[in-house]
């Protein structure tokens, strides 16, 4: 994405020097899978489409995106949605490591596509969230169709839609704090899981904690934890009242946690979060 900077900049001058020359367009071709999940039945329809990505002056944030061959179901004939002048912003992140550091990334409500010339409100796309970077892109919206939702992904690279990290963590666990506090501390593994960049959710997954020296070790999941990311994009910020455990993917809700808090970036990660049936806090730290 630097390059496109500096191109935008070289052709700028450029055209300053001769106003005949006019090359700050820019576009890019994805060809790749588009994924539709039926929201009432579950099922995933999956067929090839192709997503253009096109701007006149690439000196402003708008961009002009054309996804072509969109199906949602098998019988339905293949549209092209034309979005205009879309705004876009640089990927919040200064972190090389991100898969996504230095792309174009874009966040909408709602966006009214065109097909064949006309405006078609009735197949608007709502939570439109798309990211372009040096070596695909990626598409993630929901749209009405007969009556039925539908949620769309595209992805040219599967690899780059999903972000996971692995930290060897310590687990401080405070029983009674306050009062008569029993604390006891354990080595345990913490792993993050968030399987489309374009959804701030993620899986975590507390493996081998126990909250007493007698506990023999468990395995917790947190499934589908939302989070925010900080003002410049390094951080996943955690921030959830109450969300039950599963074990051996059975909810446990003897073991509820509720005031989830926390921060995690690529290197590191900072949890805390109460247990009210244990009348326990607990304090994850790992790197």
């Amino acid at each position: 994405m630097k390059r496109f900077l500096l191109i935008a900049a070289v052709l700028t001058i450029a055209t300053a020097c001769n106003s005949k020359v006019n090359e700050t367009s820019w576009s890019k071709t994805i060809s790749g899978d588009m994924t539709t999940t039926n929201a009432e039945s579950g099922e995933d329809f999956v067929d090839t489409a192709n997503v253009i990505i096109a701007t006149s002056d690439i000196t402003k944030p708008f961009l002009n995106i054309n996804i072509e061959g969109v199906r949602f179901v098998a019988m339905m004939p293949e549209v092209n949605f034309e979005l205009a002048n879309v705004p876009f912003k640089l990927y919040p992140s200064d972190d090389r490591n991100d898969p996504l550091y230095g792309s174009w990334a874009v966040a909408e409500d709602a966006i009214v596509p065109t097909v064949g010339g006309v405006s078609r409100e009735e197949y608007t796309l709502h939570n439109f969230r798309a990211s372009i970077f040096d070596d695909g892109v990626t598409l993630d919206f929901d749209v009405n169709f007969g009556g039925v939702i539908f949620h769309a992904r595209f992805g040219k690279n599967e690899t780059l839609q999903s972000w996971e990290a692995e930290f060897n963590a310590s687990a401080t666990v405070a029983i009674n704090p306050g009062e008569q506090a029993m604390t006891s501390t354990d080595d345990l593994k913490v792993l993050f899981f968030q399987p489309n960049l374009s959804k701030q959710v993620a899986t975590i997954t507390f493996k081998d904690i126990r909250f007493v020296a007698m506990m023999p070790e468990i395995t917790f999941v947190l499934k589908d934890v939302p989070f925010s990311y900080s003002e410049d994009g390094s951080s996943r910020l955690f921030n959830v009242a109450t969300i039950v455990p599963a074990i051996n993917n059975a909810p446990m809700e003897q073991y509820t946690i509720t005031q989830l808090r926390g921060t995690v970036t690529n290197s590191a990660m900072l949890l805390d979060f109460k247990m009210e049936q244990m009348n326990a806090s607990v304090s994850i730290s790992g790197y």
